[in-house]
């Protein structure tokens, strides 16, 4: 997984994008998260446009950063989430009746801040 950041006034943005060789996507976005729930901002977008999969390891770190962040108050939104990730997802946190806030574009994800 390719991960690109960067700080906006009242958002941390992430951008995911599948990587030839994925083996230590799992580190590096629990790595990111982390920084982006320690960030202070209101939001967090993960722009997910980009990206081909998911795994299940990948899917519950972004529900626990959703987590760490709905305590302090601020919120996780995954935007422009293709159709299969978004299934995945679903799919993956499910089983534990558990799901995560979807916005089509970063428009409607800043409408949600």
């Amino acid at each position: 997984m390719v991960i690109c950041y960067e700080t906006l006034p009242a958002s941390y943005l992430l951008a995911l994008a599948t990587a030839a060789a994925p083996a230590t996507a799992g580190t590096d976005l629990a790595a990111h998260l982390a920084r982006a729930c320690r960030s202070g901002k209101p939001a967090v977008w993960v722009d997910c446009r980009l990206l081909d999969t998911l795994s299940a390891t990948e899917a519950w770190l972004l529900w626990s950063c959703q987590q760490r962040l709905a305590r302090r108050g601020a919120r996780l939104v995954l935007c422009q989430v293709p159709a299969g990730v978004a299934q995945l997802l679903r799919r993956t946190l499910a089983n534990a009746g558990e799901s995560l806030l979807l916005a089509p574009t970063l428009d409607d994800a800043a409408a949600l801040a």
